[in-house]
């Protein structure tokens, strides 16, 4: 579990524009737009503004009450009585089939070393990027995975030496074939990034890592949320579903609430990065 100075220190060293300005430590996603570094803990409008000459675009945060907010934002999230209770038996009867069957076949464990797994998790991400850009849902060609593919591979192996990044692998005869990131930043957990071997889907790695995961965060007393990306196509949503992850919103408050909704609406590249 990382503090929000540890956290916020090991994004200033992957090269985010981290700064502490009333309590809250920014990170300036765009210039002159800033978010805070942990985007997902709330404060009161008006508790932290960063400095003016560093957000003349705009800032934004999560706040505590819908009242304060201008506009909201939805995750998927475990919290509640489903992360206390979390447990098999919560599970739909397909899924706990598919969960048994998973850990029969996978071995579940924590990716402690990097340099035997690196291959075959460059090769995971690159066959995941290949698939999302035949979707068209790839933020960048998949041929960039070859092109840096050492870039990338070293970038990974600096991202795991952080204290407080887990690394969980689902290995079939020894062979790596999923993995999953997360962090938890004193009581909120976020599932950075899960990536999957389709080769060895009837396997069901996936299953098998969500919930060693989800388990292991539930007997944890100070765990009391998990986010999960945003909602997404519906597929996906019904799968974290599953695993009883719910579609919630939370109220947000935008400095310059107009310009980012017409910066959504006519600049989509500007708004990638603002949302």
């Amino acid at each position: 579990m990382l503090t929000l100075a540890q956290f916020a220190e090991q994004q200033k060293h992957r090269g985010h524009r981290i700064f502490l300005h009333e309590g809250v430590y920014w990170n300036m996603v765009y210039p002159f737009y800033c978010k805070p570094a942990f985007i997902y803990k709330p404060f009161d409008r008006g508790e932290s503004r960063p400095p003016r000459l560093r957000s003349l675009l705009g800032y934004d945060h999560m706040v505590r009450r819908p009242e304060e907010g201008n506009q909201w934002r939805s995750w998927m999230v475990l919290e509640g009585e489903n992360l206390s209770s979390f447990g098999l038996s919560r599970l739909p009867s397909k899924k706990r089939n598919q969960v048994r069957r998973g850990l029969e076949k996978c071995e579940i464990r924590p990716i402690t070393d990097i340099e035997r797994n690196i291959e075959r998790i460059w090769e995971i991400s690159f066959a995941a990027a290949c698939r999302h850009e035949d979707m068209g849902r790839a933020l960048s060609p998949a041929s960039n995975f070859v092109r840096d593919a050492e870039k990338w591979k070293q970038r990974a192996r600096e991202e795991h030496a952080f204290p407080g990044r887990d690394w969980w692998g689902a290995y079939v005869d020894g062979q790596l074939v999923a993995y999953a990131r997360t962090h938890q930043i004193e009581e909120v957990m976020v599932f950075h990034q899960t990536r999957v071997d389709i080769a060895f889907s009837k396997c069901y790695p996936m299953d098998a890592l969500y919930f060693t995961i989800l388990e292991k965060a539930s007997q944890d007393p100070a765990c009391k949320r998990i986010f999960n990306g945003k909602p997404m196509q519906p597929s996906l949503n019904h799968y974290k579903g599953e695993f009883l992850f719910q579609a919630v919103r939370f109220p947000c408050y935008f400095s310059h609430a107009r310009f980012t909704e017409m910066a959504k609406k006519c600049l989509p590249g500007y708004w990638r990065w603002v949302r």
